[in-house]
């Protein structure tokens, strides 16, 4: 009798979050999202920082490494509620790749925080997520999916409104705009966020479209830029961080997708961009340029097959350098082809395994002197079991 008085309780408190508690009450509800995930890699030689890669660090020889670790294991709360005319939701997510001490005692990382509502021509979101500009991320194993390579964006507190418009029966149009936190630098050492210096937010924006394409397929391509600042407080200049990006999908059929995105820009390292540089070393916003590309192949309703390639380029010509007699290096290039498989073992769990070749070029500059250069590159044998919450 006692276990059967736990079941009706327990089908209860399961009803009440899935289902309205009246027909004059709003519908509301929440599920538990995420995955549980495990790494192994093996580098033929030191990538930075080692449970993922972004580039390859320069080193008189070359020195192979292993990693393995769980930190990726990704858990998450979504939320909403169902009005007459629009829909409110939310979503609390984070990681395990937040500081720790030592790799067995990692710690969260927050990932997702917002509340969004939405309605059929409209949506405001207020919190932490994707950024609006470069919003398609490559399927990799590699827990940074391009970052530092050519895929630049990432996640921060923000305000964004949403437009969505039917320019033809089954085309559609959309306007993202909003200001996010300007997280910036602190080059000039006075313990202040240099973005927050300026006193102003980042403002971002994306037009996008997409149409249908034959009987299975689509075609979107976006436009997306932001605009802000970094102020260093000790001569009060601003460094203006922009940039103008391209986004594209097309999907062929049901088995298989091309994506891609490419960006210009200068002050990246914010978005990840610029292989982690934003200015020069006078403090001058260091120009840069890159982009990926994918083919997403379904190869069997349990098997998928994902290729690409990613690379991040830099403007050495603007690495002008102090006439201090010290040598400055610049990550010149950041490039990777890279492959991977993904088979679904059962309904929740993955297995992963990817293969990929880096290449990271130096430039070292000293004021007055002729410049060199070192190429730098490695291969990753990286496998992977995955988990989904479902």
């Amino acid at each position: 009798m006692k276990r059967v008085i736990m079941a009706a309780l327990a089908a209860a408190v399961l009803a009440s979050v899935s289902m309205p508690l009246s027909a004059a009450e709003p519908a509301y509800g929440f599920k538990f999202s995420g995955f549980f995930k495990t790494d192994a890699a093996w580098d033929n030689a030191r990538i930075y920082p080692g449970d993922y890669r972004l580039w390859v660090v320069q080193a008189d020889e070359k020195n192979d490494e292993f990693f393995m670790t769980a930190n990726e294991t990704r858990l998450g709360f979504d939320f909403w509620w169902k009005e007459d005319s629009y829909t409110t939701k939310a979503k609390l997510e984070f990681d395990f790749y937040g500081a720790a001490p030592a790799e067995n005692k990692s710690q969260p990382m927050l990932r997702h925080a917002y509340v969004s509502m939405e309605a059929d021509s409209w949506a405001l979101l207020f919190g932490q997520t994707w950024d609006i500009i470069s919003p398609l991320n490559p399927k990799t194993v590699n827990y940074s999916v391009n970052w530092d390579q050519g895929n630049i964006g990432y996640r921060r507190p923000q305000m964004r409104v949403t437009l969505k418009m039917k320019p033809g029966e089954k085309a559609d149009l959309k306007l993202d705009a909003g200001i996010s936190r300007n997280i910036g630098n602190n080059l000039d050492k006075d313990a202040l966020d240099d973005g927050a210096d300026s006193g102003i937010p980042t403002v971002q924006g994306r037009l996008g479209l997409g149409v249908p394409m034959g009987s299975e397929g689509r075609f979107a391509i976006g436009v997306s830029g932001h605009y802000g600042q970094e102020k260093y407080s000790n001569d009060e200049s601003d460094t203006p961080s922009w940039s103008l990006n391209g986004d594209l999908t097309i999907k062929i059929n049901r088995r298989v997708t091309l994506l891609g995105e490419f960006f210009t820009g200068e002050d990246l390292s914010q978005y990840l961009g610029g292989i982690g540089q934003g200015v020069n070393p006078l403090g001058d916003p260091l120009p840069s340029m890159g982009g990926w590309g994918q083919i997403q192949i379904g190869a069997t309703d349990k098997m998928s097959l994902n290729l690409g390639y990613t690379f991040d380029d830099p403007d050495n010509t603007e690495w002008k350098v102090p006439d201090d007699g010290e040598t400055y290096t610049l990550k010149d290039l950041n490039s990777e082809a890279y492959g991977n498989v993904m088979y679904s073992l059962t309904g929740n769990v993955s297995l992963m395994f990817e293969v990929a070749y880096m290449q990271t070029k130096y430039t070292a500059k000293t004021y007055g002197e002729a410049s060199t250069s070192e190429d730098c590159d490695a291969m990753r044998f990286q496998f992977a079991v995955k988990a989904a919450i479902k």
